[in-house]
């Protein structure tokens, strides 16, 4: 077990650093809020929010294709002009489904079952470059969300069903004469395992168990292929049976690493990089325990003196999606128009439904370049008044992908931040309180006398003046700073 933090030390920036890391951060309002219910409950509170299913339906465009019917009995030339007319299709459902998720993230009454969603994302990699259909992403994305604090056999039972993560790791084309070994091999060196924890003739075996993996072209769903399937007997980690997909993964849940190597991923997600052995050891002892049931893990690590360290408050470089839905959230303000938000993710380095590779994104200070930084800064400078990016570069780009087959409305200029919540008269009255004030709202908490050097010197040269074009100038000063970067 970790070591509990004692209720009596919670107060507003351990609640902040809650919020932040189970969620996607908040107002002060919604920081206070969740302060006033006292440990226990801000924690429970996180831990069994409501279901949000109903608020968030899924994409109306959305739905399964069935490429062999829709071009069934056109010539070829025919079916080469309706394939790229339902590629067009899919590319702009693409783009609903990123912006529906986005403002799911933005939005919801259950910011942790979002946050693991995008957690369960990056462990089981998967890109629409390659399965190139909306409705296999939003499916995928439903059975993260659905298991998302759920068992974590269950999730990856369901993961190697997934048709998605079939085409993207080949397995809907593995047959007994020739099994592929992408999942397998996968299955355990980046979604279960970590490299070191098995042979090749463990991948080769296991791969013989997830054959016969098939996916019906009529309604994109998963089905089995018995016919196509290797039922003779594989030795897999020195046992040996007929094995199935679910059997493998039953027996790598026997092994202690797996139980270690995922909790370390939850830990760096949700705590701090690089974790002792020591604590490794004991978060995968805590897994166990909970037999792979993940609720109570997270409920642990909130719980902890450790997760509320020093170590972790505000030591956490934001990944591009926290940093777009935790800025909306600060400031109050819808998400950007959806080119925006998607090429802003893209200059950033992190585009959901389109990881770079099988392994995921890297994170933590692989975030940070001179260009992702500059455009942070570029893009805080948008959010508040739609400046920075310039509407005509956006507009620029939205014709780019309109001639690429991605249409999208241009952009017009957003409604500007109400700075008359943010920055209240009574706290523009004192440029100490004012300053204090934005600090807690962007940083969640007091910078030193140094780090504020700057935003008392901005004022001093402004003379009194407190309009709303100083307090616009002042946020972006303050958002394009390194504190601003970190959760």
């Amino acid at each position: 077990m970790l070591t509990p933090l004692d209720p009596k030390q919670w107060d507003l920036t351990k609640a902040a650093h809650l919020l932040n890391r189970a969620g996607f951060g908040g107002s002060p309002e919604q920081i206070e809020a969740l302060h006033a219910m006292g440990f226990d409950k801000a924690v429970a509170s996180m831990l069994n929010a409501p279901d949000d299913s109903q608020q968030f339906a899924k994409p109306a465009d959305i739905a399964p294709v069935n490429y062999l019917a829709m071009i069934a009995g056109l010539a070829d030339a025919d079916k080469k002009t309706k394939v790229q007319e339902i590629q067009k299709q899919q590319r702009g459902n693409m783009l609903e489904l990123m912006n529906w998720w986005l403002n799911r993230m933005a939005q919801t009454p259950n910011p942790l079952r979002e946050k693991m969603t995008l957690f369960w994302h990056g462990n089981f990699a998967t890109s629409v470059q390659k399965v190139k259909q909306a409705y296999l992403m939003w499916q995928q994305n439903e059975t993260f969300r659905q298991n998302a604090l759920g068992n974590f056999g269950d999730l990856a039972k369901a993961v190697s069903r997934d048709p998605a993560m079939m085409i993207y790791l080949d397995t809907r084309e593995s047959k007994k004469e020739h099994p592929n070994e992408n999942f397998a091999r996968e299955l355990m060196e980046l979604f279960m395992l970590g490299i070191g924890n098995y042979t090749e003739d463990d991948i080769q075996n296991s791969a013989r168990a997830f054959t016969g993996y098939r996916i019906d072209p009529r309604d994109q769903s998963f089905r089995y292929a018995p016919f196509q399937h290797d039922d003779g007997v594989k030795t897999f980690f020195g046992q040996s049976g007929k094995y199935g997909g679910d059997d493998i993964i039953n027996l790598i849940l026997q092994k202690p690493a797996c139980a270690q190597y995922i909790t370390k991923k939850l830990w760096k997600f949700f705590a701090y990089e690089n974790p002792s052995p020591e604590l490794v050891t004991q978060l995968g002892g805590s897994l166990r325990g909970y037999q792979y049931e993940i609720k109570p893990m997270l409920g642990e690590i909130f719980r902890s003196a450790e997760f509320y360290s020093a170590k972790a408050i505000r030591m956490q470089i934001k990944s591009p999606v926290q940093w777009l839905v935790q800025t909306s959230k600060i400031l109050q303000t819808d998400m950007p128009p959806t080119i925006v938000s998607v090429n802003a993710l893209r200059q950033m380095g992190q585009i959901p439904f389109a990881p770079p590779n099988v392994k995921g994104w890297d994170g933590g200070k692989a975030w940070i370049t001179t260009s992702t930084l500059l455009f942070r800064y570029n893009l805080s400078n948008f959010e508040l008044s739609n400046g920075g990016l310039g509407v005509q570069a956006i507009n620029k780009l939205a014709a780019a992908n309109k001639a690429a087959g991605r249409p999208e409305k241009e952009v017009t200029n957003r409604k500007p931040v109400d700075l008359a919540v943010i920055a209240p008269p009574d706290v523009r009255s004192n440029p100490d309180k004012l300053i204090a004030s934005l600090c807690f709202r962007l940083y969640q908490s007091q910078l030193t006398p140094k780090e504020t050097q700057p935003f008392r010197d901005f004022l001093k040269d402004k003379a009194g003046d407190t309009s709303d074009q100083t307090v616009r100038e002042l946020l972006h000063l303050m958002m394009s700073t390194p504190e601003y970067q970190l959760t």
